[in-house]
């Protein structure tokens, strides 16, 4: 039996040599090209974003904010407006990507700022959608606060660095919390989730910096977004699809038909994935079926490719280890049982070879990111992170008077508008 299947796979290599044998030419240059595509198209993306102007927008708040973080959502539906889609070949020939925008809270010095970056073309665009829901803010396009309040080599011999990616530890199509689920209805009163991130920053001292950025970029909620929202669907009401058989199994069937084709005895026949399963029509439990119904409603809604990014810049002799697990925690509160952030290409402690050299390399990577607003994880976590415009907004709003900062800037008094007709 040894001999037949050493005979049978002696005959099967000598088989896939002659393939190869007869096919370099094609395989060689394929080989090649998928080596080098993503080179290609990073070197094209990063050769046109280069050559678009960006603006960094200053939302100053008028003293009390009354609205809730629905404003916000709006704002977001406004600016998947934005949404063009990108053919190939502007992407091989040109480097051209969707647009995003950047959406951004900092604490410098004790202070909380609000910013928004975008491109210089889209300015008014911007603008035009936030004073639609927050018509007293006011918007100042100021400059790059990544590059003025610190230096412009991170770390270096006098100042500390921390950061890290948040990414969703399940698919995209489960849902994490959203302001909604902050609401307490038995007490009537509404918590804001950014009272955590306020709270961190009002706690810092003259020198430390803490920059946390969600960069956005509308999708359209077809082809394989919408593929694979009904993908889960299906997996959680039990009517999802046979898997295909995977390379494995085809290659041991191929192997055993060999040996029998020898031995002169019936073929088998090739593996075929498992037939759907019944329990389709299963009766879903009541948990079952409220993830279902949340996972419609997050599908149902406008959807952003995001990633979340959070840096912590100080001094040396200021920089406080306590702020990174409470800048984590700031994460922490949105998991929904269903979904939630986790940190990703962060400095790690556990590394054993050339930690020190690593863990540099990775906070220069972080802060270099964060400056260029790099859409996407810098680690090899290449899953889709994808949220929809509420539970964005659940994550960036502009607070009302349920957040205490006290040195958060707000305007010291209502501006009126200006007459119409006046010379400009």
């Amino acid at each position: 039996m040894f001999s037949l299947i050493s005979e049978a796979i002696s005959i099967a290599i000598s088989i896939m040599f002659q393939i190869l044998k007869a096919t370099w030419w094609i395989i060689v240059p394929v080989a090649l090209f998928l080596r080098v595509k993503k080179y290609w198209l990073s070197y094209q993306a990063s050769k046109y974003k280069k050559s678009l102007e960006w603006a960094v927008l200053e939302v100053i708040l008028p003293p009390e904010v009354e609205k809730t973080p629905k404003a916000m959502e709006n704002v977001l539906v406004g600016l998947h407006g934005a949404y063009k889609s990108v053919s190939s070949r502007e992407k091989w020939t040109k480097g051209t990507s969707p647009d995003s925008f950047s959406l951004e809270m900092t604490g410098v010095d004790g202070e909380l700022h609000f910013y928004v970056r975008c491109q210089s073309s889209q300015r008014s665009f911007v603008e035009s959608k936030l004073y639609s829901q927050y018509p007293d803010a006011e918007i100042y396009e100021v400059k790059d606060y990544t590059k003025e309040t610190v230096p412009p080599e991170l770390p270096n011999k006098d100042y500390e660095v921390w950061g890290a990616d948040y990414v969703l530890t399940k698919d995209w199509p489960y849902p994490i919390l959203s302001y909604i689920d902050f609401e307490d209805k038995e007490e009537e009163r509404r918590l804001d989730p950014l009272s955590q991130f306020a709270e961190l920053v009002s706690k810092m001292e003259k020198g430390e910096n803490i920059w946390l950025q969600i960069v956005i970029s509308p999708v359209a909620t077809k082809d394989k977004v919408a593929e694979k929202a009904k993908e889960i669907l299906d997996k959680e009401t039990g009517r999802a699809k046979a898997k295909p058989a995977s390379v494995g199994q085809e290659v041991v069937s191929f192997v055993g038909n060999v040996a029998r084709h020898i031995s002169a005895k019936e073929l088998l026949p090739g593996p075929e994935g498992k037939p759907a399963s019944e329990a389709s029509m299963q009766k879903l439990t009541p948990g079952e079926q409220e993830k279902v119904k949340k996972i419609e409603i997050k599908t149902s809604k406008l959807l952003f490719k995001i990633t979340a990014r959070a840096v912590y810049v100080a001094r040396n002799d200021v920089f406080h280890k306590p702020h990174v697990p409470a800048l984590q925690g700031f994460f922490n509160q949105f998991n929904s049982g269903i979904n939630s952030f986790k940190s990703s290409s962060s400095p790690s402690g556990s590394l054993i070879f050339f930690k020190n050299s690593r863990n540099f390399s990775r906070k220069t990577k972080l802060v270099g990111a964060y400056r260029g607003r790099a859409l996407g994880a810098i680690s090899k976590d290449q899953k889709d992170n994808i949220l929809n415009v509420e539970e964005l907004a659940t994550l960036y709003h502009f607070p009302g008077t349920l957040v205490k900062a006290p040195l958060m800037p707000r305007i010291s008094s209502r501006t009126a508008e200006p007459p119409k007709g006046l010379p400009r």
